[in-house]
């Protein structure tokens, strides 16, 4: 039986293989880019909600803040190599941030809701 070989001197089975792998790899980077954005966005919800703090009310700005945090910033570059070296899945990539963008922001924007009716009716 003769082995083809595909792609960089791997063949098909294995090439599969390894794609597996680092699209395992990419799921475990995207939950924990994940969870460390929830993590910093929930610490600013409950200081908008405490202190009812409305200079923090800006929500895209707070995305910024949240964005350039440097924790995010070091999960977002290790999925940057990663689809670099895959390009394939940028579209997952792009979809998982764009899904989480919208859900921090929603739920941003809730914490502002709730402190300012709460100052209106203190």
């Amino acid at each position: 039986m003769k082995t083809v070989i595909y792609n960089q001197g791997y063949n098909c089975v294995e090439n599969y293989q390894i794609i597996s792998i680092e699209r395992a790899k990419l799921n475990r980077l995207l939950d924990e880019e994940r969870r460390t954005i929830e993590t910093i966005a929930d610490s600013v919800k409950q200081q908008i909600e405490t202190t009812q703090n409305l200079s923090l009310t800006d929500v895209q700005a707070i995305w910024n803040n949240i964005q350039n945090h440097s924790l995010v910033k070091t999960v977002r570059k290790r999925i940057n190599i990663l689809t670099d070296a895959y390009p394939q899945f940028l579209t997952q990539v792009e979809t998982a941030r764009q899904r989480l963008k919208n859900q921090i922001i929603e739920s941003l924007e809730i914490a502002k809701f709730t402190a300012q009716t709460a100052t209106v009716f203190c």
